[in-house]
């Protein structure tokens, strides 16, 4: 059904809800996939719901950059009047208490478009509003689902969202497929995922907001506040229970926190205790986070399949809390720190009490430019830590206090074995404390490459 068709007029800046609604009616009723809508601005004062085995369809075929053009009317736009709200903390645990944009129902799917709110005029000062796109299920009065969502969002741009797509509590089989998104407070949060489901080419950037708030490339100084807001703000992919899944190229530019992993937030604590259940087990294959203050911070992982990274790039702090009591494995993977330009006195990789990381084939450069104080160490260990195969890199040895400077440092019953390990830039320094333990063979110091210098 094309929404024109039933009383939708494009770019003419009046609501186009009873159009759509009218158009949904008649899919349903002659069996049609969905709802089309045309190249241009549509504009919705009240929230979409696309019925269940519907498809809400603009002219996209593939992922896209909102630039100018397309926001006056390339492609098709939605431009979203609902979902203000006062109360920006609770939007996560009380999701159908506030009014999303797009509500997706059972195997429902929102493909093609961009969704803009043309009332978030100041992109430092953000104004919070509800979740762009919410997958929801069926529920019962006791707001206990009652049939699996099965969602899709495919090949659209979240231009200037404040929270982005929020699947949870049955959104089992799920698919997130060629999505660029710029978000002010989180862009992705799954729970309640009881088999597998699917995240595939997602971008996160302000850049996707540039063209709609008039900013270039070359604007150093507005691009630099972007930033600035988002280090202190954004959450990338915030993931809570996920029996499993499969996420692959991913990345995440410019978060306060990358990738988060936590408890469900509908569990109590006999779901979780000790790793059991209502916990993330995930892979994820050729992702990032870049110029983040935290990459990935695991507050809880289960403790059965754990979280498998594979063709990382992370450029920020790794944070594996006391209470994971999962397997966090890291393979073929790259990670820096220091790139924020400021003192650090935080240890770069920080392993809870009962937490395992495991690290193989992989390289960990540190970027002192910038930094002059380091007050920290790459690898903190409380839990179990095990190196193999990898490059520790330090650059510059000049701007480091090498009287604080600590390579690993193992504490209370900590157990670290590092193997088959070469270091570029300083001699190692391993430290345990009250009862750590370090076990080291196979290390290489490179004398040759004292001064290491990757490429720019």
């Amino acid at each position: 059904m094309n929404i024109a068709d039933f009383g939708g007029v494009v770019n003419d800046g009046a609501p186009d809800d009873d159009a759509l609604r009218k158009a949904f009616e008649e899919a349903l009723q002659v069996h049609a996939a969905g709802v089309f809508l045309p190249a241009g601005n549509w504009h919705f004062e009240q929230s979409i719901f696309v019925p269940r085995g519907m498809t809400l369809k603009g002219s996209y075929t593939r992922p896209h950059v909102a630039e100018k053009e397309d926001l006056e009317g390339a492609g098709t736009t939605i431009e979203c009047y609902v979902g203000k709200i006062s109360d920006a903390e609770n939007i996560e645990k009380n999701p159908w208490e506030f009014p999303s944009c797009v509500y997706l129902q059972g195997s429902s799917t929102l493909e093609g478009v961009n969704i803009v709110y043309p009332e978030q005029t100041d992109p430092l000062h953000p104004m919070p509003y509800a979740w762009t796109i919410f997958c929801n299920s069926a529920y019962d009065a006791n707001q206990e689902p009652t049939e699996a969502a099965r969602c899709a969002v495919i090949n659209s741009t979240l231009v200037n969202s404040y929270a982005g797509i929020f699947m949870a509590w049955a959104s089992n089989d799920h698919l997130i497929r060629g999505v660029n998104m710029a978000v002010f407070k989180k862009g992705i949060v799954l729970d309640g995922v009881t088999s597998l489901g699917v995240i595939e080419n997602v971008n996160i950037h302000n850049q996707y907001s540039w063209a709609f708030y008039q900013v270039k490339a070359s604007d150093a100084e507005k691009t630099a506040a972007f930033a600035k807001r988002d280090l202190e703000n954004l959450t990338g992919i915030e993931i809570h229970r996920a029996d499993w899944g499969w996420l692959s190229n991913i990345f995440v530019i410019y978060a306060k926190m990358g990738f988060v992993f936590s408890k469900s937030l509908s569990a109590d604590s006999s779901q979780w205790e000790m790793g059991t259940r209502a916990l993330p087990s995930l892979d994820l294959v050729n992702v990032g986070c870049d110029l983040c203050d935290v990459a990935i911070q695991a507050d809880y992982v289960n403790s059965g399949i754990g979280v498998n990274f594979t063709n990382g790039n992370f450029l920020g702090r790794v944070l594996v809390g006391d209470d994971s009591y999962g397997s966090i494995r890291f393979t073929n993977s790259f990670f820096s720190f220091g790139i924020a330009a400021k003192d650090s006195l935080a240890d770069q990789f920080q392993i809870g009490r009962h937490a395992t990381l495991q690290m193989t084939n992989s390289e960990v450069l540190t970027f002192p430019a910038g930094v002059p104080l380091w007050r920290g160490s790459i690898f903190r260990n409380r839990g179990i830590l095990q190196l193999n195969n990898t490059i520790l890199a330090v650059t510059d040895t000049n701007w480091f206090d090498m009287g604080q400077f600590v390579h690993l440092k193992s504490e209370e019953n900590g157990i670290a074995t590092v193997q088959n390990i070469v270091g570029r830039g300083v001699d190692f320094r391993f430290k345990t404390t009250e009862k750590g333990r370090i076990r080291a063979s196979g290390i290489e110091f490179d004398t040759a490459n004292r001064q290491y210098n990757p490429p720019k």
